[in-house]
Order: structure tokens, then C-alpha cells, then sequence
């Protein structure tokens, strides 16, 4: 992420052959956007997930009451937001460019030669936009509900946003996986692939890497069990499941 505690190389290394995608929270300033870019391109990454679905912060009243501040600077985006550490969500949202628009997606594609994967849309309308544009996948998202708590949740908008999609391009899911069956479910529902947020950082901040890789373990033998028990042996299978339509 633009917003990563650590920097590009340390994490390219860490990193080795997995694939790396990097979230970028894109600037109001081109000079920097092309900057990071450069960066990017340089450190090996595979594709940037344009973040849309955030470009100013929303009112986490928790953070507030709590006196959250980022405990550490960003070096990423050291350059144009020096004094990171003892900041609020606020202070970085400033820097962020907020009136997005499909010709930033074109720019981002053009000038980067990498895939983009645009994060946020939640409608069949913003997926079309965002295809039109030349997105090369799309992230179904709420940010974890922590922009806008009123929201749909983003489970209730992956199916529109598949059937818009028609599998023209892979589309991502995250936003309230906790269990094996909830990927199920969101593979059943239009995604392609499933990635996960905060059970991550919970292993990660109880047993660090140990406790980070059995979240993964636990929530891939939990997807297991419920393939045997849906009657699915491949995730092809499950990609072709009908979940119930259940209209209360």
C-alpha cells in the first residue's frame, strides 16, 4: 500500500517469487504518481490495485475516542508526507486525489504498463465504468465498513457486480471474511479470487508469522470441509454452486 510502514524493497525481498500487487492511493500531484510508478515497475510488481472507495476519510468515531494516530512514518510516501508517524487518517487523506475518474485508470494502465485492479466499486454501473476504462480486474470492497459504516456490506454487491462483470476479468473480494465458508460463499457468488484483512493482522499481532500463516491454515481447511459438505471438489465446482436465494 502507498500507506505501508515498510518500503518497497524490504518488502519486494521479504516478498521473493509470491506475486506482488501494491494498493495505490493515488496523489493529486502526477509528478508523484509517476514517481511511485517508476518505483513500482522497478521493484517488480505485478499489478496496483487503484483504491477509489477512499479518497477522503470517513468518520471512525472509534479512532477518534481512541486518539488514533499513525504510530510510525510511511516511507513510501515519505517524500510528499513527511512526518507521517503522529498523524491522523485525515492529515493523509489531504494528499490524496479526490475527484477520481476513469481517465486515471487509462493514465495509470498507459504509463505503468502494469494490470489495474480498481477497488471499490459496489455497483453494476461503476463496474462498466471501470472496464470501459481498461481495468484489468476488479476488487469488490466496503474497506472493512470503515469509510462508510452506513454502506451496503460488499458481499450483498458482489453479485451485481459479477453479472456486470461476466467474467470478463477476475474480480477480488474481501470485506467481513472470517471463516472458510464465507470464501465459499463469495466464490460461489462471482469471485474469483478472496483475500482477507483484519484475521491476517489478528494472527499476525498474537503470534507473528507463526500466528499469521494458521489464520490461512484454518480458514483454508475450513474451506475444505464446506466443499466436501456442499458436495464440490474443485473451486471450479464452486465457482458453478447456486447459493439459495433467500429474499427475507
Amino acid at each position: 500500500s502507498s500507506y505501508s510502514t515498510t518500503d518497497l524493497p524490504e518488502i519486494s525481498q521479504t516478498l521473493g517469487d509470491s506475486p506482488h500487487w501494491f494498493q495505490f492511493y493515488y496523489s493529486k500531484d502526477d509528478g508523484i504518481n509517476r514517481h511511485i510508478m517508476d518505483r513500482l515497475k522497478a521493484e517488480g510488481v505485478k499489478s496496483i490495485v487503484l483504491t477509489v472507495d477512499a479518497t477522503v476519510g470517513g468518520n471512525r468515531e472509534v479512532d477518534k475516542r481512541n486518539g488514533f494516530v499513525f504510530p510510525v512514518g510511511m516511507p513510501i510516501v515519505q517524500e510528499y508526507l513527511p512526518n507521517g508517524a503522529g498523524k491522523t487518517m485525515d492529515y493523509v487523506y489531504k494528499a490524496t486525489k479526490q475527484a477520481l475518474s476513469p481517465k486515471d485508470v487509462e493514465y495509470i494502465a498507459q504509463y505503468s504498463g502494469l494490470p489495474v485492479y480498481v477497488k471499490g466499486p459496489q455497483c453494476a454501473e461503476d463496474a462498466f465504468r471501470a472496464l470501459e476504462a481498461g481495468a484489468s480486474g476488479i476488487w469488490v470492497t466496503n474497506h472493512g465498513g470503515r469509510q462508510l459504516d452506513g454502506g451496503p456490506a460488499a458481499f450483498d454487491s458482489l453479485q451485481e457486480v459479477a453479472e456486470a462483470v461476466d467474467r470478463r476479468v477476475p474480480i477480488v473480494f474481501d470485506s467481513g471474511v472470517r471463516r472458510g465458508q464465507h470464501v465459499f460463499k463469495a466464490l460461489a457468488s462471482g469471485a474469483d479470487l478472496v483475500a482477507l484483512g483484519r484475521p491476517v493482522i489478528y494472527g499476525l499481532a498474537m503470534g507473528g508469522s507463526v500466528g499469521t500463516r494458521q489464520v490461512f491454515e484454518k480458514i483454508n481447511d475450513e474451506l475444505k470441509m464446506v466443499m466436501q459438505l456442499a458436495g464440490t471438489q474443485t473451486i471450479d465446482d464452486v465457482k458453478h454452486f447456486k447459493l439459495r436465494h433467500n429474499p427475507y
